[in-house]
């Protein structure tokens, strides 16, 4: 079969992917050290928590640990709910991982049309009820935002090989001191063999500093679980058509247990009231629980609106 002809971004993606003639597996030695050091600094917290009622801790939970403390333990109180703007993330992923597996011709339209269709028929999807809840303008809305995203999909990234063995939604566990704590992620998109994965977070907005503190959490769990490093981390944004690379080495895998075992110890204290939760004005303040009731958050978003300016 010949070779398809990539266009410019999908050639980008491929050079950025493709693994160089001169890399060379980190050594197995990093494994056992990069988990002694997160057991050394979560040894405090050996006895805290127990497999029955472990401290669950994944890449979102980690986000909100350090931002603001006061939206993470409010978060925490409310019950997840979706909207539109949340439920399209989901349905992309499910989109590329129908389209990773399609055997008819590739039409975004058929894609989604079926990715919506299996969501609302699995009632083990937690989304499920909120798409069948929707009215049929909504229902069009999300279905043109997850087409607009799937096409970007198929116009940035090359055709994956079944010998890349590419893998959406791929799940990863770790847990620690017994079960007691317990680390867990979803990756939107894993391609290659163990000690030569490239981790892939796929974005439908901006790329932001965040995002590399993201994936270099999925690198620490990918590596204690599978007893090798990936080798490569990479954020896609497809409304941008941006990519950003990150080689996983020691020094990446070592700030992700700083990163990682400094979030564990706060979660750990506001869960047992060590102490009051710290508040960090942010981004995430626009959309807070606390909002109405939080004098910092709310005069931060009067700043962003310009409501808030001496000057005026």
């Amino acid at each position: 079969m010949p070779e398809v002809l990539l266009n410019p971004l999908q050639q980008e993606v491929m050079n950025a992917l493709k693994i160089p003639e001169d890399w060379v597996p980190l050594p197995a030695k990093i494994v056992t050290d990069i988990e002694e050091q997160l057991l050394d600094e979560l040894a405090d917290l050996s006895d805290w928590f127990t497999a029955d009622q472990p401290l669950r801790v994944s890449k979102h939970l980690l986000s909100t640990i350090h931002g603001c403390e006061a939206h993470h333990v409010a978060q925490q109180a409310e019950p997840f709910s979706w909207n539109i703007n949340t439920v399209r993330g989901t349905m992309v992923h499910k989109a590329v991982e129908l389209l990773l597996n399609w055997k008819s011709e590739q039409l975004p339209g058929s894609i989604v049309d079926s990715a919506i269709t299996s969501v609302i028929n699995n009632p083990r999807e937690s989304a499920s009820g909120f798409i069948a809840s929707l009215s049929e303008p909504e229902v069009a809305e999300l279905r043109g935002a997850v087409v607009g995203s799937l096409t970007n999909f198929l116009e940035c990234f090359p055709p994956l090989k079944p010998q890349w063995r590419p893998v959406v939604e791929h799940g990863a566990r770790y847990g620690v001191h017994h079960d007691s704590i317990v680390f867990s992620a979803r990756m939107d998109l894993v391609i290659g063999l163990p000690g030569r994965k490239v981790i892939i977070d796929l974005k439908t907005g901006r790329i932001t500093p965040t995002h590399r503190d993201d994936l270099r959490f999925y690198a620490l769990l990918e590596t204690l679980r599978s007893r090798q490093p990936p080798r490569r981390l990479a954020t896609y944004s497809l409304d941008a058509a941006r990519l950003d690379t990150e080689d996983v080495s020691e020094g990446a895998l070592q700030a992700a247990v700083r990163r990682t075992s400094h979030g564990v110890h706060a979660m750990a204290e506001l869960a047992k009231n060590k102490r009051s939760p710290i508040k960090r004005t942010g981004m995430q303040c626009k959309w807070c629980p606390l909002l109405d009731t939080c004098q910092e958050g709310a005069q931060f978003v009067r700043q962003l609106s310009g409501l808030d300016n001496d000057d005026l």
